[in-house]
């Protein structure tokens, strides 16, 4: 039988520890999140070869790895050209995460964030689960990035989220699948559209939520194959508009439909 015992000093957080190895040559912040190398290839470059690594292989967070949370960095670490040997926390772990923002002891959820300037850190809520922590500690971080004491959540993977910043509009790409999308785009040129692609696992959640106001003139304009239930019907859902702050959607995978969950601010047709 498996004992999760803290078997230490008593004022030792429990932690789920791991040695993975770090694929890349930078430096690492203590408490920043990593992701598993889940398509890592040896030697041929096949996703057809049968590497075990892959999940004990770990990569800065991206859109692509986003859905393989590892953990987060025990300690800080020196940049190392060709990689480096790591002490992670697993979720489950009571442990410091990097933070840029001000938390308050026991309130809402951090979660890692994918790609960009802050690609690891914990600035913004995702869903709950793997890669959402809650802070145990109230401390302002919102001027520089720190350590806060915080439970990273077990449970299925949260997706993490990602900023989207580029106030251009057309047609966009490269989104995360699954996760949350901040749209924190400005004053958009022109309308931004994107098509929601259908999902391929069962349960799968997306949100899109608008961070700053994008003008007047123009929207984001998500496509969605999906559907929402009214009462014992079912209504088709196109598209969701989205503009000002906060507006927000939500929709889950299920039997071949984006399922609206809910929407915020933004007009669904």
């Amino acid at each position: 039988m498996t004992n999760v015992s803290t078997n230490a000093y008593q004022k030792q957080g429990k932690v789920f520890s791991e040695w993975v190895w770090f694929e890349g040559s930078t430096a690492l912040l203590e408490g920043q999140g990593v992701c598993y190398n889940w398509d890592y290839n040896r030697t041929d470059g096949s996703a057809a070869g049968a590497y075990p690594e892959r999940m004990n292989r770990v990569e800065v967070p991206t859109v692509l790895n986003a859905r393989f949370f590892a953990g987060v960095t025990a300690r800080a670490y020196s940049a190392c050209t060709g990689g480096q040997y790591v002490e992670i926390y697993r979720p489950g772990s009571v442990c410091n995460i990097l933070t840029k923002v001000s938390s308050t002891i026991g309130v809402g959820i951090y979660t890692c964030e994918a790609g960009g300037t802050y690609a690891g850190y914990f600035r913004y809520a995702g869903f709950q689960g793997e890669g959402s922590a809650v802070p145990l500690q109230t401390v302002d971080n919102s001027s520089a990035a720190a350590s806060c004491l915080a439970f990273l959540q077990p449970g299925l993977p949260s997706g993490l989220v990602e900023v989207f910043d580029n106030d251009v509009g057309g047609a966009q790409t490269g989104y995360m699948v699954g996760g949350v999308t901040y749209l924190d785009c400005g004053t958009l040129e022109a309308h931004a559209t994107f098509t929601l692609a259908d999902g391929t696992i069962e349960g799968l959640r997306k949100k899109f939520i608008v961070l700053t106001d994008q003008g007047a003139s123009y929207n984001f304009v998500l496509t969605i194959n999906g559907i929402v239930y009214n009462g014992v019907e079912e209504d088709a859902v196109s598209t969701a508009t989205m503009n000002n702050v906060a507006d927000s959607v939500v929709v889950e995978w299920s039997s071949g439909d984006w399922v609206l969950q809910s929407s915020v601010g933004c007009t669904v047709a």
